[in-house]
Formats: C-alpha cells, structure tokens, sequence
C-alpha cells in the first residue's frame, strides 16, 4: 500500500512541469484533500465499523477518489436494505450544531395519495401538526387534506415543497363522510415560510376508559433527548407523561411509534424502565456486539434513570405501528418482550437491528456514522432484521372515515387496541381507500439509520 501511494505521488509530482497554470495547483490540492479524506475515512472505519473484517484490502481502495464515493466502497453488503446502506457520511457545515430534532419545515409530517379521478394530481394528507409551527398558525390539523400549492395541483414533482420552502397559499380540505369525498374549505390559508421548529416527540397523552380498564395512551415520535445536543427537555417531558400515567392509575397502556423511525438508545431506555415490570428493573434490558476487537456491551433497566417520572409495572404493553416504525422503536419492543407481553397493532416494521455512533473530522468537514454494534435482548435474540409483524394488522390510510385525532376510542389503529384491552377483539368499521394509494410518507424523510448509542451505551472505547 506505502509502496503503491508513494508511486502515485511520485508520477504526479513528475508530471506537475506540463501543468504550471493554477488549473494544476487546484487539482493537485483536490487531490491532496481527497487523499486526506479518503485516509480519515479509512482509519476510522477499520477501528469501528461493525463489519470491519469484511472491508475490501487496502490495495483494492482507491486513496484518490472523491470521499463519499470512497466510503460507499468500504462498506459491507449487509450494511443496510435493498441496496441503501444504514451508514451515513455527511459533509459537515460551518457552525453546525446537533439539533436532532428541530427541523426547518412547516411543522407538518403527511403522506401525498394519488387524487380522486386524477391521473397527477396528489392530495397530502396530515399526519400530525408540530404546537408552534407555520402549519399550527393556520389552524392545519391531523386529518386535514391539502388540495393546491399557491393554486397550483401537487404532482410528483413539486410534493417536496410541502417539507419547506416559501410563504404559500393552501387550499385545505376535509374528508366528506356522508358522500365518502374530499371536499375544499372556502376560502385558502395563507403559511408563512418554513422556519426551525421544535418538534417534540411527546406529542399526545392522555388516560381514557376501556370498560373496567384504565389505558395508558402516549404518542410519542422520536427518541431525543432534547432539542439540541446536552439537553434533556424532552426526556424530561417523557417524565412527566409517566408521572402522570401514575397519578391516574393506569393499568394498561398503548404506545404509539406510527410515525417513530428512531433516535437515541439512551431515550429508549428511560422509556424501557418506565414501562416494564417493576420485578425486571435493575435487570439487563440487552447488550451491544461490536466488531472483534471490542467486548459485548450490556445496557440495563436502570431505575436511577426514571428521576421525576414513575414506572407503571405493567405486564402487557400494546404498540401501535406502521411501515416507518423503525430502529430505535423496534429496539424497545425487542428489549420488552423477554419481560412482558408485546402486542404490536398496525404493519410490520421495518427491520433496523444495529446501532451507529457519528466520528466527526472538523480539518476536513466530514461528519460519519458507521454502524458499530449489532443490538439483542436479554435473551441473546436479534432476529427482526426483516421487521416484527404485526399480531393485528391495521392500516390507518385504508381508511379515511377513522382518521380521527389522537385519543379518540374510534381512531382507527387506537380503537383496535382498545378492543383487544376489552377482549373483544372488535375493530371499528372500516372503509375501504384503496383508490387513492400513498405516494409519499415525509415522516420517512428524517428516518435515522439506525439506533443512536450516544448518551446510552458505554462504549467499549
């Protein structure tokens, strides 16, 4: 490999003479950087990487391609799914903070569906609107429908306009039960730019009655811990969601991670602890397989964790899901069910497995997060590589009449854990929405690669 560098150089630098312009200077420093970057990557990856003893030879790598393309060519086949690798690299901004979760958007997470008897028209849908945000200032709400773009159709071409851009007009609509349609409000609704927003991941919670039964019910949409690196705001908010679970007495609960695609190992542990028996605190809740040179890493249910909040003691614990519930989240369920009966509500997962840490070099502007770890319960069982299916399956998009805000007992996915809780096992009547298929889902836009073990792990390192 020295051998081989040294040559490249050399031939370089021989041929340096026919290029006295600056045109030269600047693709030899290219070069240069190239090489520099290629060697941090390299370094670090071989130290780290989860499957560090299947990266190609050194002799197959070449030093002096631009780096994303050279990162792409150490990683291992399994690195990921359906040919899109879970580790990431990134280049690395002037001044960039962690803000894992404020975005720069509207506030809005939707899905575009194919419009009612219209080959490239698409309708999007609203998910859930972030308290604070552009789309909260104009009263968008879940279950809205938004037909036009500064009185223009969304296409395929233009639906990316809708994660954040200008001030623009929205014609809104609403779901028209008694004739099964999407009607349009009078008048538009004007949305001031995409701005940050703060986009906490306790999102809803209330307690509701189910016969004799007192449920439990958190909507909770990514695993942070704060809304910028070192805070804890959010956790602390997750706390006091469980303080209050406790006050009310709540003997069964429903955990929605519909829109959950991951994040921090740490959140997901304090989560763990405040659902599980209270026999299995103090317990390992799983542990993390790094590569060869480094020993199995166990993580526990750790009470000193809870803090202000309250564990439940609960022995069931029903988790509503969708084809974004991903990494962290299928983590919790994973870690659960050696201790408790998980009952998941909705679609099969997606089926992230691994833990990642981010390596950042500032000298070069590249900031990497690598898969480092493989992660498994207390039991040594990691098989959700494909997802966990669901043991009731509900689609929330099949059915536009029980789209219903959060907490309603008729909401689609809620209400078919609910009957599970009474043991009847009744769904609420559905309809059938085949006609306007899901183009897009945004909340699939921000999906981490994997869990996050910064703040939760010790690393072995």
């Amino acid at each position: 490999m020295k051998a081989r560098s040294i040559l490249t150089v050399a031939g370089a630098a021989l041929l340096l003479p026919a290029y006295l312009g600056s045109c030269a200077v600047d693709r030899w420093a290219a070069y240069a950087d190239r090489t520099a970057s290629d060697r941090w990557i390299d370094d670090t990856m071989r130290v780290w990487y989860y499957w560090k003893d299947s990266m190609p030879n050194t002799n197959d790598l070449n030093y002096f391609s631009p780096p994303f393309d050279f990162f792409a060519s150490v990683l291992c086949k399994d690195d990921g799914q359906g040919g899109t690798p879970y580790s990431t690299i990134d280049s690395l901004q002037p001044g960039t903070r962690s803000i894992p979760y404020t975005d720069y958007s509207y506030g809005f997470q939707f899905t575009t569906r194919q419009a009612e008897d219209n080959d490239t028209a698409l309708y999007a849908h609203v998910l859930y609107v972030a308290p604070g945000s552009p789309a909260d200032g104009i009263g968008l709400q879940r279950g809205d429908w938004l037909l036009a773009m500064d009185g223009q159709p969304i296409t395929e071409s233009n639906q990316a306009r809708l994660y954040g851009s200008g001030a623009m007009q929205l014609t809104v609509g609403y779901y028209d039960a008694e004739n099964d349609t999407i009607r349009a409000y009078d008048g538009t609704r004007d949305m001031a730019s995409a701005c940050p927003v703060d986009d906490n991941p306790v999102h809803h919670y209330s307690v509701l009655e189910s016969g004799a039964k007192r449920v439990g019910y958190l909507v909770y949409n990514h695993f942070s811990a704060g809304p910028t690196q070192g805070s804890t705001s959010y956790d602390d908010d997750l706390r006091a969601a469980f303080a209050y679970f406790a006050s009310q007495q709540v003997d069964e609960f429903v955990l929605d991670l519909r829109y959950n695609n991951g994040g921090l190992l740490s959140s997901a542990e304090l989560l763990c602890t405040m659902l599980a028996p209270a026999s299995a605190l103090g317990q390992e809740l799983g542990y993390a397989e790094f590569n060869s040179d480094f020993p199995v890493t166990p993580f526990r249910l750790d009470e000193s964790r809870i803090g202000s909040g309250a564990n439940l003691n609960l022995s069931t614990l029903y988790v509503l899901t969708s084809g974004e519930t991903a990494s962290a989240s299928e983590m919790l369920i994973n870690c659960l069910k050696p201790y408790m009966d998980v009952v998941v509500v909705g679609a099969t997962t997606v089926g992230k497995n691994v833990g990642s840490t981010t390596f950042t070099s500032p000298e070069l502007m590249l900031t990497m997060s690598p898969i480092v770890c493989k992660l498994f319960n207390a039991q040594g069982e990691s098989d959700y590589a494909s997802g966990f299916p669901a043991d009731v399956e509900v689609d929330e998009n099949s059915d536009m009449a029980h789209f219903l805000p959060f907490g309603n007992p008729q909401e689609l996915m809620l209400g078919t854990a609910l009957g599970l809780i009474e043991g009847n096992g009744s769904l609420p009547p559905t309809t059938d929405d085949e006609e306007m298929p899901v183009v897009l889902n945004s909340v699939a836009r921000r999906a981490s690669k994997a869990v996050d073990i910064s703040g939760g792990v010790r690393r072995p390192w």
